[in-house]
C-alpha cells in the first residue's frame, strides 16, 4: 500500500481555360466578346459593316465595340480562377530554451488549461501546485498526488521535459523542412535511456541541421510543439484530480506543494494493469482539455491545440516501450508506472473523433 501518498501516474487535393486559336479566314460571326478573333492585339477598325457586326448580336449590358476606342479595347484574356488567400500568419513565439522557461512555460499553459474546464472541476483544482523533480535528472514521468499533509499536488520530471523539447524541436524541423530529425533523434537516445541505469531523453547537439538551428519560424512552432504536449500531458494529471482518482483535490485551500527535492524518494505502487480505468479517464480528460483550449485560441490566432499534443507523447513512449520490453523493473519509469502506449493512443483518437463530431466546423 502507499505510506500517505496516492500517485496515479502518467504517461503520458481551376484548370486553365484555352485561348480560342485563330482562323486562317476571317470569321463569319462576331466574336463572343470584344477582343476575341482577329482583331485582339491589332488596331481596331474605325467602323464595322451592320451585316457583320449585327448590333443585337451584342448582349445589351455590353456596349457595342465601336463605342471603344482603338486604345481603350479591353483585353480579352481568359483568366484563371485566384487561389484562395492564405491563411493569416500567426505572430512568431519566442524560442523556449532550457528548464527555467520550459518549467513557467508549462505553468503558463497548465493555467491556460484550468481556466477551460467546467466551473465545478476548476473549483475543486485551481492553484494546486507543480513541481518539478530534479532528483534524478534521467526519470521521465510525470505525477497526481497528494502530500503527507493530504494536499493536491501535480509533478513532473526534468528530465520529461528534456524529452518534450526535444520532441518538439525534431518534429518541428520535420514538418518545416521535410527532414527525419526526429528519427536521427530516437536512433541516438533510445539505446542510452533503456539501459539499466538510464540515460538522459534530451536533444543531442548535431541532430538539428545547421542551417534549420536558428530559423524563427522552426523555433516558433517547437514553441507551439511544447505547448500542445505539455496540454496533454498535464491536462491527463489534473484529470486525474477533478475525476477523483486521487480524493484529495476537493476544492480546499492550497499548499506550496511537496518539496521537490524529496519527491525522488516518494515510491509509487500502483501498476499499470490495476489503474487501466483510470488512465483512461484521464486519457480522455486531457484530450478533451487539449481541445477545448485550444478551438479558444484558434479563435483568437493562436496555435490550436489538438490531440496531436497527446499523440506526439505516446509515440515517444511507444518507442520507448519497443525498445526496452515491458516490464516492472523498467528502467523508464513512465514504463513500469503506466498503461502500453500503443493501447493509449486509440483511446485519445476516439475521443478527440467525438469531440470533432460536437464541434463541427
Amino acid at each position: 500500500m502507499l505510506r500517505r501518498h496516492l500517485f496515479v501516474a502518467f504517461g503520458l487535393a481551376a484548370c486553365a481555360a484555352c485561348s480560342p486559336s485563330s482562323s486562317s479566314r476571317a470569321p463569319q460571326t462576331p466574336p463572343p466578346q470584344p477582343g476575341y478573333g482577329p482583331y485582339a492585339g491589332g488596331p481596331y477598325p474605325q467602323q464595322f459593316p451592320q451585316q457583320q457586326f449585327p448590333p443585337q448580336q451584342f448582349p445589351q449590358q455590353q456596349p457595342p465595340p465601336q463605342q471603344f476606342p482603338p486604345q481603350q479595347f479591353p483585353p480579352q484574356q481568359p483568366q484563371a480562377p485566384r487561389p484562395a488567400p492564405p491563411p493569416p500568419q500567426r505572430p512568431l513565439l519566442a524560442p523556449l530554451i532550457g528548464q527555467a522557461q520550459w518549467q513557467a512555460e508549462t505553468r503558463n499553459v497548465l493555467a491556460e488549461v484550468t481556466a477551460h474546464l467546467s466551473p465545478q472541476n476548476q473549483a475543486r483544482v485551481r492553484g494546486i501546485p507543480l513541481v518539478f523533480d530534479s532528483s534524478d535528472p534521467n526519470e521521465i514521468n510525470a505525477f497526481a498526488g497528494c502530500d503527507d499533509s493530504g494536499a493536491p499536488f501535480l509533478a513532473g520530471t526534468v528530465g520529461l521535459l528534456d524529452a518534450v523539447d526535444a520532441i518538439s524541436q525534431t518534429k518541428a524541423t520535420d514538418e518545416l523542412f521535410g527532414t527525419n530529425t526526429y528519427g536521427a533523434y530516437l536512433n541516438a537516445v533510445l539505446p542510452r535511456i533503456t539501459q539499466p541505469k538510464g540515460g538522459s531523453g534530451a536533444l543531442p547537439p548535431g541532430i538539428i541541421p545547421p542551417q534549420f538551428l536558428l530559423d524563427p519560424n522552426r523555433l516558433s512552432h517547437a514553441h507551439e510543439l511544447f505547448d500542445d504536449i505539455v496540454a496533454f500531458t498535464f491536462g491527463h494529471e489534473l484529470g486525474h484530480h477533478y475525476l477523483g482518482h486521487t480524493g484529495c483535490a476537493n476544492g480546499q485551500p492550497m499548499t506550496g506543494g511537496p518539496n521537490p527535492a524529496l519527491l525522488g524518494n516518494l515510491v509509487v505502487r500502483v501498476l499499470p494493469g490495476l489503474n487501466q480505468p483510470n488512465e483512461v479517464a484521464a486519457d480522455g480528460a486531457g484530450t478533451i482539455s487539449s481541445l477545448d483550449t485550444g478551438i479558444d485560441r484558434s479563435r483568437r490566432g493562436q496555435y490550436r491545440w489538438t490531440e496531436k499534443g497527446g499523440m506526439l507523447l505516446l509515440d515517444f513512449f511507444s518507442r520507448l516501450e519497443q525498445a526496452s520490453g515491458i516490464s516492472v523493473f523498467n528502467p523508464i519509469g513512465f514504463i513500469r508506472t503506466h498503461p502500453n502506449p500503443q493501447l493509449r493512443m486509440p483511446i485519445v483518437q476516439t475521443v478527440a473523433r467525438t469531440w470533432y463530431a460536437q464541434h463541427p466546423g
